[in-house]
């Protein structure tokens, strides 16, 4: 049997694609959440803020840090699944949603994982 569009790991290989892609995306905007916040906590801390706003700004850091960190392991689980998946799906090599899957673990592979 010829594998076609109906192909259900096909769409499971679309779903996971799209799975590392936003968490990807979610990483991306925390981190940048981050930054803008720590330079937030300077600038407060410079212009004599007081100590609740400065306590506070902390607090959102931390859980930015948390944030991150989840984003990173989940990442990184999503990623190994979809590996799996594409090395359980080699005999679709010839479709997109598996070319999209592999270069997006070649990609992974090289980046921040």
């Amino acid at each position: 049997m010829s594998a076609n569009v109906q192909d259900p790991r096909l769409r499971q290989l679309k779903i996971k694609t799209n799975v590392v892609k936003r968490i990807s995306k979610d990483k991306a905007k925390y981190e940048e959440e981050l930054v803008d916040l720590q330079r937030d906590l300077e600038e407060k801390k410079a212009s004599g803020a007081d100590e609740y706003t400065i306590k506070k700004t902390c607090e959102l850091i931390d859980e930015s840090r948390m944030m991150v960190s989840d984003c990173s392991s989940r990442l990184a689980r999503a990623v190994d699944v979809l590996a799996t998946a594409v090395a359980d799906c080699e005999d679709l090599s010839s479709h997109e949603e598996y070319q999209c899957a592999q270069d997006l673990i070649s990609g992974r592979s090289e980046s921040d994982i």
